[in-house]
């Protein structure tokens, strides 16, 4: 451009600068509209581009959004061939010097794992105010004629005011300590729980209280059993206040193979003033019978049975111990009593215990009978085999 004087002369080429601009202008402003109309979609639509090392989406409107991977990563490191693991790019030992040594060997691994010693004999007594009986218990262990180094004892001493806590840690003593080895059990363990429940004798045979009695006496057995049981093969649970049983009654018993079996208990009761008689003691071992079943139908879900016990609401015909004939060597059965019960370990193991709630209506040693039997284990009687109770 130039001035001459005072008047201004446009450059040759300003008008088409100023067109070019305009032009300019309006070609941005269809650009920006169309833009727009793209960016507005009533449905978020992907575009796929393709690199040349991954996939990666777009959306539409404009951020980046990453795909989740195919595998995802499970938090846990990567295990790699040395051993090691791969975590944040860093590399962690999984496994010590000694680790790898039980991994490749098999020494020293957990307790739990030993094989089961073949014919072993766990024996488990519940103990409460027992201290009077002991001396008779333990003669009558010392009788029994199986190898003493298959046989381990474990007691549980609940709720005791007299000193039979005392006295069976001194006995624990006796034999693992101070009596010849010959005599010593392959193991000897005492515990105690005490569940702060008492009844008087008067009292505890009444129906209204043996719900409560009886699932605490679950609890304690449930207690003793899984606290006590290693790699035994058999379990026996022994009363202890046991007046008699044959020596040879381990073998003769295990020889029958049954998963649960228990003998007849018999205790001598007065019958007149100058006369007493032996007569079934335990009534918690019985067999359902036809009218049994049909009671079984007609109650309700919730009714408690029990047996043996002169105020019970129900009269449940069921067939004891007592009522089958001499020929009958070995009988099946529904409930057992635990005067004096021979279990296979495995049947315990597989979580067959004792109920502590309504189970078909029983709980305690009748509830693990019914619990057995619906596990598929058998659960059999020796009606002619005979045992004897102390009369109390």
């Amino acid at each position: 451009m130039s001035l001459s004087g005072n008047t201004w002369t446009r450059p040759k080429n300003a008008t088409t600068v100023m067109i070019a601009l305009v032009l300019t202008c309006i070609l941005a402003a269809l650009l920006s509209l169309r833009y727009l109309s793209y960016s507005l979609p009533s449905v978020k639509e992907e575009i796929m581009i393709e690199t040349e090392t991954e996939t990666k989406y777009i959306e539409a409107l404009g951020y980046d959004y990453q795909p989740q991977p195919k595998d995802k990563q499970s938090g846990l490191p990567k295990l790699i061939s040395n051993g090691k693991s791969s975590w944040n790019n860093t590399e962690l030992d999984l496994f010590s010097d000694e680790s790898r040594k039980i991994l490749k060997t098999g020494e020293d691994l957990a307790p739990q794992t030993l094989d089961p010693d073949s014919n072993s004999l766990l024996i488990l007594t519940p103990l409460k105010n027992s201290a009077k009986h002991l001396a008779k218990y333990f003669k009558l262990i010392d009788k029994l004629k199986y190898p003493r180094h298959k046989i381990s004892l474990a007691f549980l001493v609940s709720d005791s005011t007299d000193n039979t806590l005392q006295l069976v840690v001194e006995a624990k003593k006796k034999y693992q300590e101070q009596g010849p080895k010959e005599l010593r059990f392959k193991r000897f363990e005492v515990y105690r729980q005490d569940f702060f429940y008492t009844l008087s004798r008067k009292e505890r045979h009444l129906y209204k209280n043996q719900f409560d009695r009886r699932t605490l006496m679950a609890r304690a057995r449930n207690y003793l059993w899984t606290r006590a049981l290693e790699n035994e093969q058999w379990v026996l649970w022994i009363d202890g206040d046991l007046e008699y049983y044959p020596p040879n009654i381990v073998n003769d018993m295990m020889a029958y193979d049954k998963d649960v079996l228990v003998p007849n208990c018999l205790v001598n009761r007065r019958i007149h003033r100058f006369k007493w008689e032996y007569g079934i003691y335990d009534f918690n071992s019985w067999q359902e019978t036809p009218e049994s079943i049909e009671m079984l139908k007609m109650i309700k879900d919730e009714a408690f049975l029990i047996e043996g016990d002169g105020d019970s609401p129900f009269r449940t015909k069921r067939k004891y111990m007592d009522h089958f004939g001499k020929s009958e060597t070995i009988v099946p059965l529904d409930g057992v009593g635990g005067t004096f019960t021979l279990v296979k370990s495995h049947v315990h193991r597989s979580g067959v215990g004792f109920p502590v709630w309504l189970f078909q209506h029983q709980v305690e040693t009748e509830g693990f009978a019914k619990l057995a039997k619906a596990n598929g284990f058998g659960v059999f009687g020796l009606p002619n085999y005979n045992i004897h109770h102390i009369y109390n």
